[in-house]
């Protein structure tokens, strides 16, 4: 059927299965809404941020707004300097949203939050800041503490946190005192997650804190991207679900046997989720109690139209433009792994294995986590910045050897980047091998691979032939 013109997005019947999971729109979304959404409601932000804002785009009229009127002497020859300065401090990413009144969002985003004053909640990461806060919120360590002291330093120990300061008259942003909730247990995928943002969670006030706020932003999004994969998989089938990753840099040739295996991983790695999220699909609809007075032609319809009302409780028009779209495609219909099959591969849904594929390297290309958007052979990659991620997430403040750090990467992710402690791993990699190429060999060349490229940007440390070990945050 074709959609009308401003029909609802198909979003909704998706996280019936999977909340984690990211509409069409996957290009706006990005680390640094994610890190906004996740931190925001801690510190009260700055009211004279838009001003800030317009100094990107035009210093002379922001410079005599009320929030920034005699914080700083400037030329009238200055302004354009001033623009570029203020840009490269907090849009080192070109993304600020320029004021709705002078043409609305273009190209960019939010301000990168050197402090706790400049973080601002957006709704232009589709949720999955708000997701991981709910996360973290029962994972009763100290992380808010910590969150605080890293947004919030109390006097500023380098240019960027000093001129941000000066910006915002109110200092660093003092954080709130966070408000006690109920907490669920966490357990298996959703632990890890808690656990490496967790260590991602520098309490530091030095020069190195702009590094660890990055990091955390990186961190947020590639453990929500693993979660938003795997998370329907270990759901349903109660195991983890992996994947291989390239462990070289650049991506590789097509003609490399290692490429090929690691490209088929990925496309069964997919398939595997997809496959979960139907039948989550199925199982969260038949979980409805429907009266047996209902006929059976409109059981489905009531099962999906109370699913839909507890996900989208108080937003009333988005309830009922999304049970418009879904009405052709419910009424007279029954509840079967089949029907949820064919519906997500509806027209009007459109979430094919393609389409999840296509949303999967959208967002793991913003984290190095993906090889680019075109290409035959997709496949997950370990860009550098965000190995620096993953080994500080993983290690924590220790070292480790990088056999264990191979097997954790693993073990808590479902990342295969070689043999690590267990060559168990050999027999299940061997499905994706190809043109005669042995999995072990593949294997233990790819986790070198790694291993020298670890060893050549200092997050490594070799003390033998045989014993290599990564540096967690020193």
């Amino acid at each position: 059927m074709a959609r009308k013109k401003g029909a609802a997005k198909s979003i909704p019947l998706i996280r019936i299965a999977n909340p984690w999971m990211i509409g069409k729109n996957v290009n706006r979304v990005v680390p640094l809404y994610a890190l906004h959404n996740f931190a925001a409601e801690d510190f009260p932000r700055y009211k004279g941020t838009q001003a800030i804002k317009n100094l990107i785009f035009d210093a002379k009229s922001a410079l005599a707004d009320k929030h920034l009127t005699g914080r700083f002497t400037v030329l009238p020859d200055e302004h354009e300097d001033v623009q570029r300065c203020v840009g490269g401090v907090l849009s080192p990413d070109r993304r600020v949203f320029r004021d709705n009144k002078r043409g609305g969002a273009g190209k960019n985003g939010a301000l990168f939050p050197v402090v706790g004053g400049l973080l601002a909640a957006t709704g232009s990461d589709d949720g999955l800041g708000k997701r991981f806060r709910e996360l973290l919120e029962n994972h009763r360590t100290n992380w808010q503490e910590r969150l605080g002291v890293l947004f919030s330093p109390s006097v500023a120990s380098d240019p960027v946190t000093g001129f941000a300061m000066q910006l915002i008259t109110a200092g660093s942003g003092e954080k709130e005192e966070p408000v006690p909730k109920e907490s669920r247990k966490l357990k298996g995928l959703d632990l890890e997650c808690a656990r490496f943002a967790d260590n991602l969670i520098q309490g530091v006030a030095d020069a190195g804190r702009v590094s660890a706020i990055r990091r955390l932003a990186v961190g947020l999004y590639f453990a929500a991207l693993m979660r938003l994969v795997a998370g329907p998989v270990e759901q349903d089938k109660g195991v983890q679900s992996l994947v291989w990753a390239y462990g070289g840099l650049p991506p590789g040739t097509p003609a490399d046997p290692l490429v090929r295996a690691t490209s088929k991983s990925f496309a069964h790695w997919i398939s595997q989720s997809w496959d979960s999220h139907a039948r989550l699909l199925y199982r969260r609809l038949r979980m409805v109690r429907v009266p047996k007075r209902v006929p059976k032609s409109d059981r489905l319809r009531r099962r999906v139209h109370y699913r839909l009302s507890q996900l989208l409780e108080g937003q009333g028009k988005q309830l009922e433009a999304t049970a418009e779209l879904l009405d052709p495609l419910v009424n007279g219909k029954e509840l079967s792994e089949e029907w949820c099959r064919e519906v997500l591969q509806a027209q009007a849904i459109g979430f094919t294995k393609t389409e999840l594929a296509r949303r999967v390297r959208s967002l793991g290309v913003n984290v190095g986590l993906a090889a680019p958007n075109r290409g035959l052979l997709p496949r997950l990659v370990l860009d550098t910045p965000l190995l620096d991620v993953l080994v500080k997430g993983i290690a924590g403040r220790s070292t480790m050897p990088y056999g264990d750090f191979v097997t954790c990467l693993r073990d808590r992710f479902g990342i295969v980047v070689g043999v690590g402690n267990d060559d168990a791993i050999i027999d299940y990699m061997a499905q994706f091998g190809s043109e005669g190429a042995d999995a072990y060999d593949l294997l233990t060349r790819n986790q070198e691979l790694l291993r020298e490229r670890l060893l050549r940007v200092g997050l490594a440390r070799a003390y033998s032939d045989s014993h290599t070990e990564v540096i967690g945050h020193e």
